[in-house]
């Protein structure tokens, strides 16, 4: 029984290891024309190499203390000066007003989720927070915020983009000199399904700068050359001025807009 066991445990893994060498090995003819793209909102594919680099990728928010009257319908607030900034998103960009108070032992966040100027009917954020001293806090959104981004590359089409938030409140500059800031991560990306040689290949498209654009240089195009339905990083495509992904024994381009409705391949280089 014991031999038995042993026999089919080592022609599974036999069939395993050849599944897996024929998978990555094998690269089959990609057929050209258009494909839907489909956003998911949630943690995207990981196209950095270390930490640091994810974290200067983040977009930084500059904050200042007031400038609260340049907003309209302001909430009620526990500081005569709030935190105020601005995240940019989009081909535009388009401009979201945020507004960070302390309230109490609150640290709440504000944000002005379309980008109209007004925070009437805007939902409140409380942060987590870790002291670091003084009036110095680390602060943490410890949900997802969605907001409202309108594309002129879509016709002006209005469409939601997910971020998270992180940052550094410091009013003074005392115990540490660096200014307050927000960091901004898009965690909306985008999945397309590729037909090669008759069968789905999964691809990812990736917003690298966390700007709201999908088609910068920094951007990144996944795609799962080994079919394992995992992105790693060794699978990363940097956008720059194209992308072109084997085929075959030959190369086929892929295009798509600042927000990817669908994914053009076997067309021009942009």
């Amino acid at each position: 029984m014991k031999i038995m066991f042993r026999l089919s445990y080592w022609v599974l893994c036999i069939i395993l290891l050849s599944t897996s060498v024929f998978a990555k090995t094998v690269v089959g003819e990609i057929k050209t024309g258009e494909y839907e793209v489909n956003p998911v909102h949630s943690y995207n594919p990981f196209p950095y190499k270390t930490a640091q680099e994810y974290f200067d990728n983040l977009q930084k928010v500059d904050l200042q203390l007031g400038n609260e009257e340049s907003f309209r319908d302001l909430p009620k607030l526990g500081m005569k000066k709030p935190y105020t900034g601005y995240i940019t998103l989009g081909d535009k960009p388009q401009k979201f007003g945020v507004i960070v108070d302390i309230y109490g032992q609150e640290k709440r966040l504000y944000i002005d989720t379309d980008g109209d100027g007004s925070f009437a009917g805007e939902p409140m954020v409380v942060l987590l927070n870790e002291w670091q001293g003084m009036q110095v806090y680390w602060v943490v959104a410890p949900e997802p915020i969605q907001l409202k981004v309108t594309y002129d590359s879509a016709g002006g089409k209005t469409f939601p983009i997910q971020i998270s938030v992180s940052g550094l409140l410091n009013p003074t500059g005392v115990v540490i000199k660096e200014k307050p800031y927000l960091r901004i991560n898009v965690r909306t990306w985008f999945l397309v399904k590729i037909n090669e040689a008759g069968y789905e290949k999964y691809g990812a498209i990736v917003d690298f700068n966390n700007n709201g654009r999908f088609n910068d240089p920094q951007d990144r195009f996944f795609l799962d050359y080994n079919n394992n339905r995992f992105f790693n990083p060794n699978e990363a495509i940097i956008i720059k001025k194209g992308v072109n992904l084997k085929s075959g024994k030959s190369k086929t381009t892929l295009d798509w807009q600042a927000y990817p409705e669908k994914v053009i391949v076997g067309g021009d280089k942009r």
